[in-house]
């Protein structure tokens, strides 16, 4: 199955849901390529929903820190939402649990990158 990305936009945050395996090549590169376009748009706010992927290989990790520096570099944040436990347990052996913020809710994710508390979201 091939990698494909839908994307939904909520006032100033764009939520992007991933579908497929996320294992080499232009399955992975597509995910920084949108990432791009969007900051080149002015949307610097991503929540990155992983629920749909089936398989996160290697090579998704460096694209995963490339997409993180992008939109931190412009002044923006990325939430992580729908992480498998085989997901995170490969971004908590590479540490990118520690760079990344994995939350529980597309509303927890928004809030957070909005900075505000949930419940007034």
């Amino acid at each position: 199955m091939s990698t494909s990305i839908r994307e939904e936009i909520y006032d100033d945050v764009a939520v992007l849901v991933v579908i497929g395996n996320l294992v080499a090549g232009p399955d992975v590169v597509v995910l920084h390529d949108h990432v791009k376009k969007l900051v080149g748009n002015g949307v610097i706010r991503v929540v990155v929903d992983f629920s749909a992927v089936s398989w996160f290989g290697s090579a998704m990790l460096g694209v995963l820190a490339a997409s993180y520096s992008t939109i931190v570099t412009a002044g923006g944040g990325v939430r992580l939402i729908g992480v498998t436990a085989k997901v995170a347990q490969i971004m908590d052996v590479t540490r990118l649990s520690d760079v990344f913020e994995t939350l529980p809710t597309l509303d927890v994710a928004m809030a957070s990158l909005r900075g505000c508390d949930p419940v007034e979201a």
